[in-house]
């Protein structure tokens, strides 16, 4: 009895330690697959499940890492804290392995048959020669003595008769999304000319994409290269007295022997001055403000401002759309063409745009900032071959003129397909003042999702909402109403006036889109927002 109990006892303590391993090695490996990502949005609704449909349970910011669990379509389900939901893929990404750079020195025998001697100095023995041109990895430098080890040898070489250079190795490790600077090892290309092939190109602080950016130069602006990075980006003076880096991708530009005598000064950052047949014509002012500068140059100095709805003759035209005017009595200056309209002959009275104000109407005195959503280089959400950003505007310019017949002074954030930041978005309705903040979007979820949504954040934006709501509903009988709900946005939250964010419908619905890239649908939409306002003013 004793016997077979001995056995039993022995069998199931040889069980733990085989099994015991097993499980222990099943935990590591599940511990080394987590995937740890940071929020790229400045605000990111976590929700309950994977859709807009779901509520909200967590706001993050911009920055915050999160575990990621799974995905489900264009959603990833991910853990922040004690906190479990679902946040949109392409406002999350995984946090990269960086490299760390060290130097390794390199030298390379300058001269034929170069002794390499056990000891730093003549006096030791000669282990054999070196060839021209051979290199080795320097261990140590002593009295003019180089230690490298070569394919061959070990030893040491007269320092007179070596090239030494420094080559950066990397080894990667976790990061916090930071980028190392690389260092200018190259000068292949210094004294060389690189000339700008893209509409305009980021001049940042450093060497790196994620560095702060400095200025934005224009398509065919050239400029000398003072230095230049292991990872092909160019050190170079945009403005007088001013330096940066730019990609010096063949992507975005070209590097040639001497200047291009067809570009401009590279210290000016100016277009090219090219024949246009726009000379002699007429250029009236769309923005409320617009500064004349002394070059084709967002960076040149400023000169003046030019007010809304003032026309100038176009004396001169850039590559870049920049415009030269004699903006007073014998002073002339450039303003940027994408602020402006041009005709044949100087306008009677203003071109309407943003600002323009009917007489009358039941929101006389008010002034509305109509924000069209995202747009330039961020294109929103993409479906059945529509970009968000698209509609946004051409809804945004329908309200504008449904808001302008109503009486209302219109306010946009933008007319034309470029990117303000939600910052920027926030800061110009701090600066203009508005009775209403009106942002307008299109949503994005399963394909069979529909209908229209208003949204809030602040307490006092629920109103509004519900009157917009109604003011939609009653323009568009047909479409699905998803009411008016609670959102943490921040171009809501971060403003103090009130405000809604319209979502108009569903690109990711095949039949919806069609709807929504219809002129009766924007203007259908347009009027019930402008009713819901009407209404909300005059309760």
């Amino acid at each position: 009895m004793k016997n077979t109990r001995f056995k039993f006892m022995f069998l199931l303590l040889l069980c733990s330690i085989l099994i015991i391993p097993s499980f222990v090695g099943t935990r590591q490996a599940n511990a080394a697959s987590t995937v740890t990502m940071k929020v790229n949005a400045e605000s990111l609704n976590m929700r309950s499940g994977p859709s807009t449909n779901y509520k909200v349970v967590k706001v993050l910011k911009k920055g915050n890492k999160v575990t990621k669990i799974s995905t489900k379509g264009t959603w990833t389900k991910v853990k922040s804290s004690s906190t479990t939901g679902w946040v949109s893929s392409k406002y999350v990404a995984k946090v990269s392995t960086t490299a760390t750079s060290s130097t390794t020195k390199k030298a390379i025998a300058t001269v034929s048959n170069l002794n390499i001697r056990s000891g730093a100095g003549t006096s030791y023995k000669s282990l054999g020669k070196l060839s021209k041109g051979t290199s080795g990895t320097v261990l140590a430098e002593k009295n003019g003595w180089v230690q490298i080890k070569t394919s061959k040898y070990t030893g040491w070489v007269s320092k007179s008769y070596v090239s030494i250079t420094a080559k950066q190795s990397t080894s990667t490790g976790s990061s916090n999304g930071s980028t190392v600077k690389p260092a200018a090892t190259s000068t292949a290309n210094v004294g060389k000319y690189f000339t700008v092939k893209v509409d305009s190109l980021n001049v940042r602080k450093s060497s790196s994409a994620s560095s702060t950016k400095l200025a934005v130069i224009q398509k065919n602006s050239s400029y000398k290269i003072l230095a230049q990075s292991s990872n092909n980006w160019v050190k170079i003076t945009y403005a007088t007295g001013k330096t940066g880096w730019v990609s010096a991708s063949t992507s975005y530009g070209k590097i040639t022997k001497t200047k291009p005598t067809s570009t401009s000064n590279g210290n000016s950052n100016t277009g090219t001055v090219v024949p246009s047949a726009d000379i002699g014509k007429y250029f009236t002012i769309t923005a409320d403000s617009l500064n004349v500068r002394k070059s084709a140059s967002a960076t040149a100095t400023k000169l003046s401002a030019v007010k809304y709805g003032s026309s100038f003759k176009i004396l001169d035209k850039s590559s870049n759309n920049w415009i030269k005017i004699t903006y007073t009595t014998g002073k002339t200056g450039w303003v940027s063409g994408s602020y402006g309209k041009i005709t044949k002959s100087k306008p009677t009275k203003p071109v309407s745009n943003d600002g323009t104000n009917s007489s009358g109407g039941s929101l006389s005195g008010k002034v509305i900032v109509v924000d069209a959503g995202h747009g330039g280089t961020d294109p929103g959400s993409v479906a059945n071959g529509v970009l968000e950003k698209d509609l946004n505007l051409q809804a945004a310019l329908a309200l504008r003129s449904k808001l302008q017949a109503a009486g209302a002074t219109v306010k946009m954030t933008r007319t034309t397909d470029i990117f303000p930041t939600l910052y920027d978005r926030v800061a110009f309705s701090n600066m203009m003042k508005p009775d209403a903040f009106i942002s307008l979007h299109h949503d994005s979820a399963t394909a069979s999702a529909r209908g229209f949504t208003v949204l809030y954040t602040k307490g006092k934006d629920s109103t509004l909402a519900s009157y917009v709501k109604q003011g939609m509903s009653s323009s568009l009988p047909n479409m699905v109403n998803r009411g008016h709900k609670y959102q943490n946005l921040y171009v809501l939250r971060e403003n103090p006036q009130i405000g809604v964010l319209v979502e108009l419908g569903f690109i990711t619905n095949l039949q919806e889109v069609q709807t929504l890239k219809t002129a009766t649908f924007r203007n259908s939409a347009a009027n019930g927002i402008t009713n819901g306002l009407i209404n909300y003013f005059n309760k």
